[in-house]
């Protein structure tokens, strides 16, 4: 199968603590980059379910879901940070956990991912994807109404 033609719906958690934001970094890769917690929405599940799935399957910490934030349409090409696809659609979900707390001990439940605590305010300094998110997070956790969707392709 051709990634030109790979598009992919992924569910991601925004879980924010003191001032700080739940990432994963990558481990198995050439370079690591940071991202946020979640993964592929499965035929038949919803993107609520996937992403509380996804977040208890890499932290082993059930979250409840906040609310929708917003979703980004993304393009990249594929290489060392995807191999499976190219473009996706990233349904982003604020989230809380009793687990997922700054002062708690994380340990990854995956081997190709490391949870790290980012404070909100270093975002810009360190390789976070997708780089869109630099902007859009601080706009979408000011206003509960937003521009929700929103997509880097033209046209």
């Amino acid at each position: 199968m051709s990634h030109k033609n790979n598009i992919h719906v992924l569910s991601r958690a925004v879980v924010l603590d003191q001032d700080h934001i739940l990432t994963c970094k990558t481990r198995d890769l050439p370079i690591s980059f940071y991202f946020l917690p979640g993964g592929h929405v499965e035929h038949g599940e919803s993107a609520e379910a996937a992403v509380i799935r996804e977040l208890l399957e890499e932290s082993g910490s059930l979250c409840m879901i906040k609310r929708f934030l917003g979703c980004l349409e993304y393009s990249f090409e594929p290489g060392y940070s995807s191999i499976c696809h190219h473009h996706e659609y990233n349904l982003f979900f604020e989230a809380e956990s009793d687990g997922l707390k700054v002062q708690n001990t994380l340990a990854s439940l995956e081997d190709h991912i490391e949870l790290v605590w980012v404070q909100l305010s270093e975002i810009d300094s360190i390789d976070f994807r997708p780089e869109p998110l630099k902007t859009l997070l601080p706009e979408w956790l000011k206003s509960p109404k937003n521009n929700a969707f929103r997509s880097v392709m033209a046209g």
